[in-house]
């Protein structure tokens, strides 16, 4: 299967510094823009697959990409992004302010503490694993586009790279960018790009 992996584009909450999570924020006219870019980046690709993220801000990507195909966008609820739980909608000062002790645990510990009503990290990893053995199981011989979420995507390839998850941080996943990977037998054989987002500079 070869997996692209996008980001999708600049949200309100993205300007304005908002934990979104799985809160559905709409797109910012800058993100609305390069969703246009990326579809017209990516239609010059054999796709045979689309799936996006069940979030608003991820389906109006997909259709960006889908719609130079003619295919249709299937959802995917397992693609989403970690849930922020109380804290989605607020800044972190906000939430600092309110709830300083979880801050620092999350902060410190984001594998086994989680926002009220959220989710850890190995629960988003969880849901990756589950995302990624279903797909190739339907898809293994297909070219496949995932539309999906900053954290979802750190998390992605720290686990596709066997690395720690919580060295997410150290790859970059910016708006409406473009990764691309290659499994063979059910395993990694190629990391063709990462974080490609020189289409949305012309």
């Amino acid at each position: 299967m070869r997996l692209i992996v996008v980001r999708h584009g600049e949200t309100i909450c993205n300007v304005e510094g908002r934990f979104t999570g799985q809160s559905d924020s709409t797109l910012s006219p800058r993100g609305e823009q390069q969703t246009l870019l990326l579809g017209k980046y990516l239609a010059r690709e054999q796709l045979d697959v689309i799936v996006s993220s069940d979030l608003q801000r991820c389906r109006t990507t997909a259709h960006a990409i889908a719609c130079h195909h003619g295919l249709p966008v299937q959802e995917d609820a397992d693609l989403r992004e970690i849930s922020l739980g109380t804290w989605e909608g607020r800044l972190l000062s906000e939430v600092y302010q309110c709830e300083p002790d979880l801050v620092a645990l999350w902060q410190a510990d984001p594998l086994n503490y989680a926002p009220q009503g959220g989710e850890t990290l190995v629960q988003l990893h969880e849901r990756i694993v589950r995302a990624l053995e279903r797909w190739y199981t339907r898809y293994s011989d297909s070219t496949v586009v995932w539309v999906t979420h900053g954290s979802f995507i750190g998390v992605l390839i720290c686990h596709m790279l066997n690395i720690d998850i919580q060295r997410r941080q150290q790859f970059r996943r910016n708006n409406a960018s473009v990764s691309e990977f290659v499994f063979v037998d059910g395993k990694l054989v190629k990391l063709v790009r990462l974080n490609e987002t020189a289409f949305l500079h012309i």
